[in-house]
């Protein structure tokens, strides 16, 4: 008997500091790139190599794993333990983390990534139409949502290109939008870090984990155990597995103020318990005596006792209630999520409303939307590697396949986020005809100045089309006019 008691105290000693430990905030310093020393990849080396490579992945799994599950809302808030008074205890998510990525994916993502002409010519400007068409097809707008939103979550996502697998659809090519949990790239141990295979592998129904590793050659397949890989040859000479860093140190976007995160949600769950606590206060009983029988649990039920008084003293009872100062308390989760807004590169809202004599670039940059921008910019600085090499291997299969019909050349694309394409439209509409009424600057150098246009090549071809149709017939009015706009100097003029 004793022994199953002590089984049970063990047992239950386990479940508390297990409750701790997921309680706890996980520190994180962001995902581990993977190395091999190995100079080339063969069928002899590739289980060993891959099988290294996999438990460095299996860290980063477990990473990627909590930091997906804080996204969605399972956070330590949830697993809060009280040593008095456990009935009180308070589980409440105040999710930031989901606020946080949801707000960069759509500010990021909100407007298509489109890829421009970045050399002139309608030749060039007619193949990237038809790559930005071929991309509508395909679904590429939620595609780069979704591989954004991972990369704003655990710092990393990965794309394949495959060829069309349905020789119907016109497109050749297709893009799938990996999960990093069973993704991964190997990089060669030396200054270049190149990639030298990507990883996949699926678990299927009988559990057997199944790995698909591709390099510049071969694709070999095998499953877990096994030393035997099946190889095949890789038709289009290129990696297909694409891996997407948010940033050097592949950092998710919320990763780097989790204590805070963490902070604001105890804040929370501390203010429910206080004032629950205030309303379930203890009762004092002094100098007197209860019936016998009476319990802590039939004067809860009861609501009401009757007391004996002991002697000559006098009997009494207090409530024993102290209030948490809720403004204090205010101010400081207000300071932290504030601090949040900064370190993260989010606009605050807690100013949206308020009214005062700042001009419309004061008011950007007040309320912290310079910051997301500029946020926004050094990403798009690390996406865009990626990205050209996605397209190279796109370009491989538009080459070998369809007799090069939706062939291109990446060299002529630039990638452009085409988000906020619009803002200080005045300004820049006035820089645009200031430079178009000079004639010692060429009108495509006005065009790509202006800031007007996601496509500035597609723009200024329209253009000089419609001018050259419309212009030769009534050239007096086709002159440009110099326009004078002055900027708002108060918020309450910009209605």
């Amino acid at each position: 008997m004793s022994e199953v008691n002590e089984n049970h105290q063990n047992s239950q000693e386990e479940r508390e500091q297990a409750a701790k430990a997921v309680y706890a905030t996980k520190v994180m310093f962001g995902r581990r790139m993977i190395f091999t020393s190995a100079d080339t990849l063969t069928a002899d080396n590739i289980v060993k190599v891959v099988e290294q490579a996999y438990e460095t992945h299996l860290l980063n799994v477990s990473e990627i794993e909590y930091l997906w599950n804080y996204y969605k809302g399972k956070q330590p808030s949830l697993y809060r333990t009280r040593e008095v008074r456990d009935e009180l205890t308070s589980h409440i998510v105040e999710n930031r983390a989901n606020e946080i990525v949801t707000f960069k994916t759509g500010y990021l993502t909100g407007k298509p990534i489109k890829y421009i002409a970045s050399t002139s010519g309608d030749e060039v400007s007619a193949t990237v139409a038809k790559l930005n068409d071929a991309m509508r097809v395909i679904g590429k707008k939620t595609k780069d949502k979704r591989l954004v939103e991972w990369q704003m979550v655990c710092g990393l996502g990965y794309r394949y290109v495959e060829q069309q697998r349905n020789p119907r659809k016109k497109v050749p090519f297709n893009l799938h939008v990996l999960d990093p949990r069973n993704t991964f790239v190997i990089r060669r141990n030396d200054y270049s870090q190149d990639v030298i295979a990507g990883v996949n592998y699926v678990v299927d129904d009988y559990q057997n984990t199944i790995f698909t590793v591709y390099t510049e050659d071969r694709v070999y397949t095998w499953t877990k155990g096994s030393t035997s890989p099946v190889a095949k040859r890789n038709q289009f000479g290129l990696i297909p597995i694409i891996e997407y860093p948010a940033n050097s140190a592949r950092l998710g976007c919320f990763e780097i103020v989790l204590s805070m995160l963490d902070a604001i949600n105890d804040f929370d769950c501390a203010r429910t318990e206080a004032v629950e606590q205030f309303v379930q206060s203890l009762l004092v009983l002094y100098n007197c005596q209860v019936d016998d029988g009476t319990t802590a649990d039939t004067i809860r039920a009861a609501g009401m006792i009757l007391l004996k008084t002991v002697g000559d003293a006098k009997a009494d009872i207090k409530v024993l209630a102290e209030q948490l100062d809720q403004s204090q308390n205010q101010t400081l989760k207000d300071d932290l999520y504030n601090s949040v807004l900064q370190i993260v590169g989010m606009p605050s809202q807690s100013s949206a409303g308020t009214s005062d004599s700042s001009n419309n670039g004061a008011i950007i940059l007040k309320n912290g939307w310079q910051g997301a921008e500029t946020r926004a910019q050094d990403f798009e600085a690390e996406f865009e590697l990626p990205e050209m090499q996605m397209l190279q291997v796109v370009s491989v299969i538009c080459d070998t396949l369809r007799n090069g019909e939706y062939a291109f050349d990446p060299t002529d694309i630039e990638v452009k986020f085409t988000r906020r394409n619009y803002e200080d439209i005045l300004a820049k509409s006035q820089t645009l005809v200031t430079m178009l009424n000079n004639d010692k600057v060429h009108p495509q150098k006005a065009y790509e100045a202006s800031g007007l246009f996601a496509d500035t090549e597609e723009a200024y071809q329209m253009g000089m089309e419609w001018f050259k149709k419309h212009g030769e017939q009534n050239p007096q009015q086709m002159q440009p006019k110099q326009v004078v706009v002055d900027e708002p100097n108060d918020a309450n003029e910009l209605g």
